[in-house]
């Protein structure tokens, strides 16, 4: 169907709808009717959606299914509703990665790209039909009171989340700059309820440190943000600096972010030529994603370090890193999301995102649904921890500090709850003190640093049931760069 043909068939659509609403208004609420101005405006960006999704839309879709759609919201509604059109439109893509946004939601979703928000600090996807908490960055207030990665998000301030996208949890999630939020979630068939506190979330997408006397350098990589070029160059002048060649990229639980950023990380490790090919629905249209680094040959002893939860831009480095052999892959296979989604905005101030191309690893392997196999397949092995793991609590001398026992007690009963990151002794020192302070204030206790009958009363009531992860794929990862073996 031609642009011309559309934009007639919208008119008489249009004109339906328009006169629905008016008859509307004698038997149900008041219908405002809009402007010839508003309705063109509408007309227009129906067009204009209606035309992208048709004519790029991986997968394929039909005009007329999608104007079908927009004219059933309108005749199901009893009004023209330009967002419920739209989304409609948009509920008819069925690869499960298209989504619509009101004008306040593509500001969040805008925010959330360029890392700059006040929120909790966690990366969300959708696992199945659930929300899953895919990373918790290193020092949010979501790893302070406890989120952890795996936990299923079901509910924001007691409201049911269930059949939400994840732009919509992540928006009833971020609000301003200290305001509460309870996230209601499962925990390995668990219920709980975690309050955090939102605050400015770290720009930084990495975290880095320096292993075996200084024979490794680390660096975690929460998402693919914009920003993460500039956060990633200055670790590795560091690294440069004092002689580290050994690397270990960790990209397990990042559940992607901006290909643009995926591209300018493998300009740091991959030699120059192709990192990824594009397939997009016209055949005309498939390029190749090219770097030019200079580099012969990759400059770094990597090892890349990916999961299950390892998607999108994370696959497409992982792709590369494997194909180009600028490094050996270890861990789990990764999630399966090979495929690039389109964003622009209606003149309305609306967005819409949708497929428009998939991504193939260097030899051209398929990644979405099928996912990146890593060279050496490690699993991390899973520990109950009980309360019996813990030093027994005893409530004797409470008030001095000098309960060495006790204070072991209180402090590995804090560090399980996400409030204390020292190391668990037997001696109270401000570490302590500040984690004290932290849960009371999270029980809405008298907030002094101190262990008073209230506090340890509290800590003790807590049932400490939790699994904890030993991480055999970080020490394979070590073990293979001093060794060349993983075992």
């Amino acid at each position: 169907m031609k642009n011309k043909s559309i934009k007639s068939l919208l008119s008489i659509i249009l004109a339906i709808v328009l006169s629905v609403s008016c008859f509307a208004c004698v038997y149900a609420e008041e219908v405002v009717k809009p402007s010839a101005y508003q309705a063109a405006l509408m007309k227009n960006s129906i067009v204009q959606i209606c035309v992208q999704m048709a004519d790029n839309y991986y997968y394929g879709v039909s005009d007329e299914d999608l104007l079908y759609r927009a004219l059933c919201s309108a005749i199901d509604n009893g009004k023209f509703d330009f967002d419920a059109a739209v989304e409609r439109m948009v509920d008819l893509l069925d690869d499960g990665y298209n989504e619509f946004y009101t004008p306040e939601r593509f500001e969040s979703f805008y925010t959330e790209i360029t890392g700059e928000f006040y929120g909790i600090g966690v990366q969300i996807m959708l696992s199945g039909d659930h929300v899953v908490v895919a990373s918790v960055f290193p020092g949010s207030p979501a790893e302070k009171c406890g989120i952890l990665p795996y936990d299923t998000i079901v509910s924001v301030d007691g409201k049911d989340i269930a059949g939400l996208s994840v732009s919509d949890v992540a928006t009833l999630i971020k609000r301003e700059k200290g305001a509460h939020v309870a996230i209601g979630i499962v925990r390995n068939g668990a219920p709980m309820t975690i309050d955090c506190f939102c605050d400015e979330v770290s720009q930084s997408p990495i975290s880095y440190e320096i292993m075996e006397d200084g024979k490794i350098g680390y660096i975690y990589i929460s998402s693919f943000s914009l920003t993460l070029d500039e956060f990633i160059t200055p670790v590795l002048k560091e690294f440069e600096e004092k002689g580290i060649k050994n690397i270990i990229l960790d990209i397990r639980n990042n559940g992607g972010g901006e290909l643009t950023a995926a591209i300018d990380l493998a300009e740091h490790f991959i030699p120059e030529g192709t990192i990824a090919k594009f397939k997009y629905r016209n055949p005309e249209n498939n390029e190749d994603a090219v770097i030019s680094n200079n580099l012969k040959e990759a400059p770094y002893n990597m090892v890349l370090l990916v999961n299950e939860y390892s998607a999108s831009a994370s696959e497409l480095f992982a792709g590369a890193v494997k194909d180009r052999d600028a490094g050996v892959l270890i861990g789990t296979k990764t999630y399966g999301k090979g495929s690039m989604q389109s964003v622009f905005r209606l003149i309305t101030g609306c967005g819409v995102k949708f497929t428009v191309a998939e991504f193939h690893s260097p030899n051209d392997t398929r990644i979405h649904t099928v996912g990146v196999t890593p060279d050496f397949v490690v699993e991390n092995t899973v520990h109950q921890v009980t309360e019996k793991d813990f030093e027994p609590m005893v409530f004797n001398n409470i008030n001095d500090g000098n309960d060495e026992k006790l204070n072991l007690a209180v402090e590995q009963r804090l560090e399980a709850l996400g409030c204390f990151y020292g190391e668990p002794d037997e001696i109270f020192d401000d570490e302590t003190e500040e984690a004290v302070r932290y849960f009371q204030m999270l029980k809405n206790l008298e907030i002094t640093g101190e262990l008073d009958v209230y506090t340890l009363v509290a800590i003790n009531d807590i049932i400490y049931e939790y699994e904890y992860t030993e991480d055999n794929q970080l020490e394979a990862a070590k073990k293979y760069l001093l060794t060349g073996k993983t075992e």
